[in-house]
């Protein structure tokens, strides 16, 4: 009798397992679908609902379960793509957008009108009111940043508190950056559900559209940040009206959380402080960029973001004060999902704590009303939960972190169980396994969202996690200590401190073995479906146990598209030595950065970008480095840095510390540039050949010529870097010359123009950004160049490119292409001919012209398709 219950209980449990799962999977393939394809019409979508309905219908009268199932399945994945477009279209082009465009068309007519030359990307000056989402943070530049659920905006009228009275509600995201030193003394003012009023400069959130790098401007829309903009002062910011009670009250609970932390943790380190506050309350505005960047290589970046380990602890926490008190009936599980909601609204960590504190939630709902279940159950429920939430979750990549490591461990959660481990070894063993199968079920999504693949956290949590459990608990208690034992506090900071530092330790020790973490190019969806469908398939037929030939072949496609990720080669067979010669200008904003692949398979990067003041931002990681990985660059031979600008070495210390380049070539030295020096110790620390190239240097590489043409040693040494001090290079391949001119200007031009060859086919990169200070008549007259690149920022402050320079090329015949208007600029060459190529997706086709002159004693000669030959006619050496 006992066994029949058991036995129905357990096929009640199973069935309603399968049941849940199956509305959540066509939910999440469904969104999943509608975001890939947000324009499908809406009758497709419409028709394919009746469809399933139709089928369902018949598969209910002939009692066909499986059928129905499968219909059930479509059905919800068509909900979930009308869902998920619905919500990407109002996330997309929210009414704060489309009110924006109206007001920037208006402000682009008025500067045509006036004579002016409007930016590439439409900017507005208005005024916004909205409430405050998040407490007001410090950048790494030193200015506010301010998230502003935006209600209204208005045109800027002649004063700056004045606005339009025509101006209609909003709705949307804005993200603005207060400028100034009076930020600071602001903070306290500016926290979550208050609402402000600012006159702000609005314009489209910066992109950068080159292969390999993800779309910024998309990835803030799906976060409901639809428009950026700038306030000029704090002076102009008015709060308007304070939150809610209880937003006031956690906001206050906030900043003495931070003050005590400061005071008791940050008495031991500082850096611990800022590390605590993480962990504690998702403040990660004090956290150094250093310090991230060696907790992401380590793969313990997860124990400083307020996520599911951080909730589970807490709730661990709570139960067990529970149990010591005798308390755990249903009034203590919902207790105790009453806190975490509580802690949840304190700490607004955003959607990661509202995922890890719905999880917990279910937990002791389930517990409190005896709802048992098998563990995937609450998984599904909490995923389908989300999605009709938010549909856009689908791709966000800390939901996929979450729900990836929580489904990995889970799936090997039974072994475990069924293992004859001593008891004493069963925690690390069990930890090392979760950990594993978390690594496993999480490699495509950590190569795809961030480039990186680590093996070092197989080892390292097993410290991080206990580190941040005391450095969890320690801070916590500093809390309420602080408020009225501000000595026992320090005590407990120091814990904290302790715990916050042996974070840092631990990831430390990632440089004894570098080989452990390492960055990959972005990974196809091919190669991610295939490696999810056999991981997949793998386990079901380890689960039931059958077949062992066909897991054995699973098993196979899953190492083999896990190799390929892994190692960021889709085709493995694939070469990057194409016997052609490739140049790509990046589009790295208000910057440069040029990328060289030799006919034979080497490479070159001409400067590397950077931003122009201090920020948080690494073009040199986030732009030029998936740029070369997309383009199948594992290794740069050698990395030239034109001048010390930061728009042009910014990103070189990164660029260096990945791709290792054998040599760097730097012009004219300037020995007190901290960039610069920072960059050559760098060099010389990784055993990086340093060379100093001057005028007339000239190697060749691939059987292609390259020849510096600029600069020449100075008289004396410069202690400031100079426009003028850049390197110049002529690429030279049979018809074909490129030349990279810096950031020189008309003295240098007018220097080096005579010493250029006329060449069939000449490409160049326009000295300066565009600006009016180069590209004079008489150096465009002299390299007549068929096709000219300007690289320059969208909507940058200096008017890139100058309007009277982009007439002198047209005058010229030149063919003009733009990063800012364009994107990436790739021109393929086979010495006689220019393919050009835009990631705007713009293609031309440019041929030379039959050449056969003398200059110099030296004879060009582009007699056939062949190639040019070059060859001395005087005799001499």
């Amino acid at each position: 009798m006992c066994g029949g219950l058991a036995a129905r209980r357990l096929q009640f449990v199973t069935t309603m397992q399968v049941v849940l799962a199956i509305p959540v999977a066509g939910l999440i393939v469904g969104a999943a679908a509608g975001l890939a394809w947000p324009d499908i019409p809406f009758a497709w979508l419409v028709a394919a609902l009746c469809g399933w309905a139709l089928l369902a219908l018949h598969a209910t009268r002939v009692g066909r379960a499986t059928l129905l199932a499968a219909c059930a399945c479509g059905a919800f994945a068509v909900g979930g793509a009308l869902l998920a477009a619905a919500a990407w279209q109002d996330a997309w082009r929210p009414p704060l957008r489309i009110i924006f465009e109206s007001i920037a068309r208006d402000t682009r007519a008025e500067l045509l009108h006036s004579g002016r030359q409007p930016p590439v990307d439409d900017t507005a000056p208005v005024v916004v009111t909205g409430v405050l989402r998040t407490d007001a943070a410090v950048t790494a530049g030193g200015a506010v940043s301010l998230a502003v659920d935006a209600e209204w905006v208005g045109r800027l009228s002649s004063s700056a508190r004045d606005i339009d009275v025509d101006t209609n509600p909003v709705r949307g995201g804005v993200l603005l950056t207060v400028l100034g030193s009076l930020g600071r003394e602001h903070l306290a003012e500016w926290t979550a559900g208050r609402r402000v009023r600012a006159p702000a400069d609005l314009r489209r959130p910066a992109r950068y559209l080159d292969p390999g790098v993800p779309d910024q401007e998309r990835a803030l829309a799906r976060r409901g940040v639809s428009l950026v903009g700038t306030v000029k002062s704090a002076a102009l910011v008015t709060v308007l009206e304070r939150g809610s009670p209880a937003q006031e009250a956690a906001a206050s609970l906030r900043a003495f959380t931070r003050r005590a932390l400061s005071a008791s943790v940050g008495h031991w380190s500082p850096r611990a402080s800022a590390i605590v506050a993480a962990i504690v309350i998702g403040d990660r505005t004090g956290l150094d960029d250093e310090v991230e960047r060696r907790l992401q290589e380590s793969g313990t970046y997860h124990v400083i973001a307020i996520s599911g380990g951080n909730i589970a602890l807490l709730a661990g926490l709570t139960l067990g004060l529970f149990r010591l008190a005798g308390v755990l009936g249903r009034a203590a599980m919902l207790s105790a999902a009453a806190g975490l909601v509580a802690y949840g609204f304190v700490v607004q960590g955003g959607a990661s704590v509202n995922r890890a504190v719905l999880m917990a939630c279910v937990f002791f709902i389930g517990r409190a009303w005896d709802l048992r279940g098998p563990p995937f159950q609450p998984l599904v429920l909490v995923a389908g939960i989300l999605v009709l939430a938010d549909p856009l979750s689908v791709v966000d990549a800390a939901s996929l972190l979450t729900f990836g490591a929580t489904a990995g461990i889970l799936a090997v959660a039974p072994a475990l169980q069924g293992q004859r481990v001593p008891r004493f070894l069963f925690p690390a063993a069990s930890m090392l396994a979760a950990s594993l199968a978390a690594e496993v079920a999480l490699l495509p999504i950590a190569a795809f969202f961030f480039s990186r693949v680590t093996v070092a956290g197989l080892l390292l949590n097993f410290g991080a996690i206990p580190l941040m459990a005391v450095a969890q608990f320690a801070g916590m208690a500093v809390v309420p200590l602080f408020a009225v034992a501000p000595a026992a506090a320090r005590v407990a900071g120091g814990v904290a401190a302790f715990g916050a530092e042996g974070l840092v330790r631990t990831a430390d020790l990632v440089a004894l073995a570098p080989w452990s973490n390492w960055r990959v190019a972005l990974p196809s969806l091919w190669i991610l479906a295939a490696y999810y469908a056999a991981l997949l398939i793998a386990w079901l037929l380890w689960r039931v146990g059958h077949h062992p030939r066909l897991r054995s072949c699973a098993i196979t496609a899953c190492v083999l598209s896990g190799g390929c990720i892994a190692t960021g080669v889709d085709v493995p067979w694939r070469s990057t030595a194409h016997g052609r010669l490739s140049v790509t200008f990046i589009d790295v904003g208000q910057g440069d950065a040029t990328l060289i692949r030799f006919p034979m398979g080497s490479s070159m990067l001409v400067d590397a970008g950077g931003l122009g003041g201090r920020g948080a931002f690494d073009v040199g990681d986030r732009v030029v480095g998936p740029v070369l990985r997309a383009l199948g660059v594992r290794r740069l031979d050698t990395l030239v840095v034109t001048h010390g600008d930061a728009d042009h070495a910014g990103g070189a210390t990164s660029v260096l510390r990945d791709f290792q380049p054998h040599a760097v070539w730097e012009g004219i030295p300037v020995p007190p540039h901290p960039l610069l020096a920072s960059l050559h110790q760098q060099a010389v620390a990784e055993r990086t050949q340093w060379t100093n190239v001057q005028r007339d240097d000239r190697t060749e590489i691939d059987g292609v010529e390259v020849v510096v043409r600029h600069p020449t040693l100075p008289e004396w040494e410069r202690q400031d870097v100079r426009n003028e001090d850049s390197i110049v290079l002529e690429l030279r391949w049979r018809a074909v010359s490129f030349v990279l001119a810096g950031d020189i200007g008309r003295t240098s031009e007018d220097e080096i123009s005579r010493s250029f060859v006329p060449a069939p086919l000449r490409v160049l990169k326009v000295p300066h950004h565009g600006s009016l200070s180069s590209s004079s008549a008489e150096f465009i007259a002299a390299l007549s160049p068929q096709v000219a690149v300007v690289s320059a920022g969208r909507s940058n402050p200096f008017g890139h490119p100058a309007r009277a320079v982009l007439e002198r090329y047209d005058k010229s015949g030149t063919a003009i292409f733009r990063t800012d208007t364009d994107g990436a600029v790739t021109i393929d060459t086979d010495g006689n001919t220019l393919d050009v190529r835009t990631f705007a997706g713009e293609t031309r086709e440019f041929r030379g012209w039959r050449l056969e002159l003398e200059v110099g004693g030296w004879r060009l000669e582009d007699g056939s398709p062949g190639a040019q030959r070059r060859r001395r006619v005087d005799g001499g050496r």
